[in-house]
């Protein structure tokens, strides 16, 4: 007999266990907004971290403060955690659930920020979105597709978007007789700078902000992917091609000889300068007349030009036959933390979406140089009063409206690696003029390849 109970009661408790899944399974789960639990009564704190130093916080914090007293469900804080690198490090070392609702990203870091674990995608906030953004609808696809992941899903919005540009003094091209529009390749441009100095015009034609990025954004220009599987975004990364690739190496052999020519020959600020206290002010001087840097540095050059005009123009390829279809993406982001409180993030979306705005975006790109990140923002009465200033910043946008997603960053998490590899390239080749191009183009793929593999190793 009481083995029979036994039996019966562990039949019961079977068909009790199998009861409860079916109700479990049969009960709707909670989706979108409704599985973050009630809203929050008063207003919710949304903290955002930033890299921006205290000229840019304090132009930046305007746009907060415009938030905060445009409604009363969220009330947004920055907080200064220094350099990029710093960011970036507090973000990996911090729990999750002592992260900031968001925080600023380099956009060549964004899949770094999706890969991280520390992160959540912007677009699960767009999909639940009723109320749409507009502004999203008119940001530039190049700019756009640069904060995307591989399967299209946008992680951040741009708060301060930049690329690479060349700028000129355009009264010592007129007076040398050079048209601007001719400059696309880097025979047009060395032809240029040899024309300034044979001529009397300038002692030093051309200087640079010396950074890693214009080695990528140049090869984006001239339209030719330089790691396998499209760049990672048809695939993973597994190869570095600049050795590999014959069309690759010679057109990074072709970049690179182009640097060293300009050093060899005296047209060029030593490379390594640092463009704000040495380059700059050569431009400022007549001294030098180019310059290859990101737009956000436009305000900077408007400040040392005090009696010429200033032109801009987008960046060059490598060869003449480039496709300059592609706008490699520079400047920062805001990504959502992945904090754990879902109602801050929103908060944090929320911001990003006012942000956007016409006014607010077309605001902070006049004065910080970065570019208008959507139509609205281009077309605002305070970004037609920053154009006035530099007319030609209007091919700039002329190149986006043109522009294809085949500039966008490798994806793939060593951003900071490939730039740091890519910058010794061009400073061995720039400060030595017998440097071996070849050997350089080695070591670089080599550094660039180790650092795939060991992110490959550790997935």
């Amino acid at each position: 007999m009481k083995k029979l109970l036994a039996i019966l009661l562990v039949l019961c408790c079977t068909f009790a266990l199998f009861a409860n899944a079916a109700t479990e399974e049969a009960a709707p789960k909670a989706s979108g907004k409704e599985s973050w639990g009630p809203a929050p009564e008063g207003t919710k704190e949304v903290l955002i971290w930033t890299f921006y130093g205290e000229t840019m916080k304090n132009q930046y914090q305007q746009i907060v403060d415009a938030f905060n007293a445009s409604q009363t469900k969220y009330h947004v804080t920055v907080e200064y955690q220094g350099g990029q690198a710093e960011v970036a490090a507090k973000l990996a070392s911090t729990e999750n659930s002592a992260l900031p609702a968001a925080f600023h990203g380099a956009v060549e870091n964004t899949a770094q920020f999706a890969t991280s674990g520390y992160a959540v995608p912007m677009q699960e906030f767009i999909d639940l979105d009723e109320a749409g953004w507009p502004e999203l609808a008119t940001t530039w696809d190049a700019i756009k597709s640069a904060y995307q992941d591989q399967e299209g899903k946008l992680w951040a919005y741009p708060q301060g978007y930049s690329y690479g540009a060349l700028f000129y003094n355009a009264d010592m091209l007129k007076a040398a007789g050079i048209d601007p529009a001719t400059i696309k390749s880097t025979d047009d441009l060395l032809a240029a700078c040899r024309k300034l100095k044979e001529g009397g015009y300038c002692s030093t034609p051309i200087g640079f902000h010396p950074d890693g990025f214009y080695f990528n954004e140049m090869l984006a220009r001239e339209g030719i992917m330089y790691y396998d599987n499209a760049n990672g975004y048809k695939g993973d990364i597994t190869k570095c091609l600049y050795v590999s690739d014959s069309k690759v190496n010679a057109t990074v052999a072709k970049m690179l000889d182009f640097y060293q020519t300009l050093h060899r020959e005296g047209l060029a600020v030593p490379y390594g300068s640092n463009y704000q206290k040495e380059v700059l002010p050569e431009m400022g001087t007549h001294n030098c007349c180019f310059f290859i840097g990101v737009v956000s540095i436009t305000t900077k050059i408007l400040d040392v030009a005090k009696d010429f005009t200033v032109g801009v123009q987008p960046l060059i390829s490598v060869t003449a036959e480039g496709s300059r279809k592609g706008e490699m993406a520079g400047g920062t982001g805001l990504f959502i933390a992945d904090n754990g409180d879902k109602w801050a993030q929103q908060g944090a979306y929320e911001f990003a979406k006012f942000a956007s705005q016409a006014e607010q975006a077309g605001y902070f790109a006049s004065v910080t140089g970065y570019l208008a990140p959507n139509k609205g923002a281009y077309e605002s009465q305070v970004y037609k009063a920053f154009l006035e200033k530099c007319p030609t910043f209007a091919s700039i946008y002329e190149s986006l409206a043109q522009s294809d997603d085949s500039g966008n960053n490798p994806y793939i998490p060593i951003g900071t690696q490939m730039k740091a590899a890519n910058k010794l390239a061009i400073q061995t080749v720039s400060s030595d003029p017998t440097a071996d191009i070849q050997a350089v183009i080695k070591t670089a793929n080599d550094t660039i390849q180790e650092a795939i593999d060991l992110y490959n190793l550790s997935k």
